[in-house]
């Protein structure tokens, strides 16, 4: 019975990952080189900014100054 169960999860996740690598048709690709889909490098380092700020502890997700890094409130 475990075999059994086994066998099918490894059937399912296989379907599922065979699926992943569909290339795009002609039609789709105008929506991947979109402009708003692009990162600009002020809004790629916005972004980095604003995790690593989330990482350190240091600033709050809303912005404005936290505490400190360990967490307390």
């Amino acid at each position: 019975m475990k075999l059994l169960i086994r066998f099918s999860w490894v059937i399912v996740c296989l379907s599922l990952l065979s699926s992943c690598g569909e290339p795009l048709k002609p039609y789709e690709r105008i929506y991947v080189d979109d402009p708003e889909m692009q990162m600009t490098t002020t809004s790629c380092k916005n972004f980095e900014h604003y995790v690593q700020s989330i990482r350190e502890g240091a600033v709050s997700v809303g912005g404005t100054k936290g505490n400190g890094g360990c967490g307390c409130n």
